[in-house]
């Protein structure tokens, strides 16, 4: 039975533990500067940072098993709204109208 339970484990684990595609998708105001960090954890274990300034509208593409987002927005004006997008389905989305608004979301 021990061993019956540790080959569920390991299969568990194994099918959960799987690097994914993710898309970025960044919109708002068209033209709206905003910068930020994306952080990337591979199936390794690895976690990679990448520092950002773009301009809405923005789309970044990442292979990995977690992504986290934070950008900011570089200005009082517009709205800044960030969708992660795994596999082609949205796993999750925020977006901000404040002044200098930031928008912080991951993957999970």
């Amino acid at each position: 039975m021990n061993r019956a339970i540790g080959i569920l484990v390991i299969f568990l684990f194994c099918s959960c533990a799987v690097e994914q595609s993710f898309a970025i998708k960044v919109t708002g105001t068209p033209g709206l500067k905003f910068s930020g960090s994306l952080c990337l954890t591979t199936i390794d274990g690895k976690v990679t940072t990448k520092s950002v300034d773009g301009i809405v509208p923005a789309d970044y593409a990442l292979e990995g098993t977690i992504v986290s987002v934070v950008f900011q927005k570089q200005s009082e004006e517009g709205k800044l709204k960030i969708e992660i997008l795994k596999n082609g389905n949205i796993v999750n989305c925020s977006e901000t109208i404040a002044a200098y608004g930031v928008v912080s979301i991951t993957s999970q």
